[in-house]
């Protein structure tokens, strides 16, 4: 292999290592399937969809977190109740109409208005 060919193939690697790594990493959760929608992203803030399904067969609630790339903000939420701690931001659901509760193959969804890079939340089911 020549000189040229080494170093093209040795950026192509660095390339998909830098891509691979800046890849969040989805962990699954046993008692529910969630996803995440990009509803609309513009220059400065974006919008996030966040859908829960109830894969059990039994009742499930959840929260989420949201770790914020400072100087991004959530400017609106809807579906859960937000509380903000400096960059991190917890999600709860909503006390109504389900009292934060998943019935086994339900979902709730709820999203959020941020400024700053895109970051999805982390859910955790229980």
């Amino acid at each position: 292999m020549g000189f040229r060919m080494k170093i093209a193939a040795a950026l192509a690697v660095g390339a998909l290592a830098t891509l691979l790594a800046g890849a969040p990493a989805k962990a699954a959760d046993p008692l529910c399937e969630v996803s995440h929608q990009l509803a609309a992203h513009w220059s400065n803030g974006y919008m996030v969809n966040t859908t829960i399904r109830n894969i059990t067969t039994r009742p499930v609630t959840w929260r989420a977190n949201v770790v914020l790339q400072p100087p991004g903000v959530i400017i609106q939420g809807w579906g859960g109740t937000f509380t903000s701690s400096s960059a991190q931001v917890m999600i709860y659901p909503p006390p109504y109409p389900s009292g934060g509760v998943i019935q086994p193959g339900a979902s709730h969804t709820f999203g959020y208005v941020g400024t700053g890079s895109v970051v999805y939340p982390q859910v955790t089911c229980y």
